[in-house]
């Protein structure tokens, strides 16, 4: 049947109302410049959010900027060049320790992924006395993996066993090839490469079981309250991210092997396992736990940094209202 010409007219002004508002809506899209700090597994949420579209989709014209430290970002952070730093607790606990004003509204994981690997000859933690581990720079991630290790098997960092700092993973694997470290907490996806050299996994994720908030939101204090409804549109698309990471695994496979430059089929079904199905968290609620621990291993250098609020470094109350907001639909 021939429609007459004033449906047509309604139907056509209709989709063009339709088009220019979600033109229009894109254009208002808020400008936010979000720095993250690796190559790694733990930015997965974050980059099927970004390839996703979600963050636009909510309101967000995010940009994703790589800088490879997490002082450096939290610097740019602090210099208002960056306006979320996408990183573990522990740069907020030293930026504020320095006198910065940094908060957490939000963090993916509450669990520090990685396996403490030995060369084969070391068959046990407590094997390791008298030898040497390797970490990537004293304060970084590696070096808190083994200081928990060596503690909680009876074994005193430095004194027992020492730490060298090596510059990162890859010269970690290699330090242990040569023998010059026994032992090296290893993440994905080079756990794959130590795995083939016959190194042994002595732990993994779950046998190691550190509370580590990972994965952070960071921004400043000032700002929690300035951008709060940007930063609530910021969660609610990471929490569409990480359900549309569950249902469609391909997708998150494709950023994973995008960023990562990977495309090992072995490497990125370990990872998305990891960094996703096993850990990421749904809602990313800043884990009490996970940054007491950050603060305990930061007092072993440092006795000021128990003097640190720890209620002023992270807000969970942005992502409490977005769960009312949902459970009012």
């Amino acid at each position: 049947m021939k429609l007459s010409p004033k449906p047509q007219l309604f139907l056509t002004v209709s989709v063009l109302l339709m088009i220019l508002f979600a033109s229009a809506k894109a254009l208002h899209a808020q400008k936010l410049r979000v720095a993250y700090t690796a190559f790694a597994g733990t930015f997965t949420i974050l980059w099927v959010g970004k390839e996703a579209g979600l963050y636009k989709k909510h309101g967000v014209d995010m940009e994703l900027l790589f800088i490879g430290s997490s002082t450096t970002a939290v610097n740019a952070l602090l210099a208002g060049d960056v306006d979320i730093v996408y990183s573990a607790a522990g740069a907020v606990v030293d930026a504020n320790l320095a006198g910065g004003d940094l908060m957490m509204v939000g963090c993916q994981y509450d669990t520090g992924q990685t396996s403490f690997f030995t060369t084969a000859p070391i068959t046990s933690i407590t094997a390791l006395k008298g030898k040497a581990v390797g970490v990537s720079r004293f304060g970084a991630f590696s070096d808190f993996v083994a200081r928990h290790v060596l503690k909680k098997n009876g074994l005193q960092p430095i004194k027992d066993v020492a730490l060298l700092q090596l510059g990162g993973t890859r010269e970690i694997i290699a330090s242990m090839q040569k023998n010059l470290v026994q032992g090296g907490s290893i993440s994905l996806p080079l756990t794959l490469q130590a795995r083939q050299l016959g190194f042994r996994e002595l732990l993994t994720t779950e046998t190691i079981a550190l509370p580590f908030d990972y994965g952070c939101f960071i921004v400043k204090g000032s700002q929690v309250r300035a951008k709060r409804e940007d930063l609530k549109k910021v969660l609610r698309a990471t929490i569409a991210a990480y359900d549309l990471a569950i249902q469609e695994p391909a997708i998150a496979k494709k950023a994973i092997g995008k960023y990562t430059r990977t495309s090992d089929n072995e490497t990125l079904d370990a990872t998305y396992k990891e960094n996703v199905k096993d850990y990421a968290l749904r809602v990313p609620y800043v884990s009490l736990t996970g940054l007491t621990s950050i603060i305990d291993f930061h007092a072993a250098g440092s006795a000021a940094v128990k003097k640190l609020a720890l209620e002023k470094m992270f807000d969970n109350s942005l992502l409490q209202e977005i769960q009312k907001e949902q459970l009012g639909k």
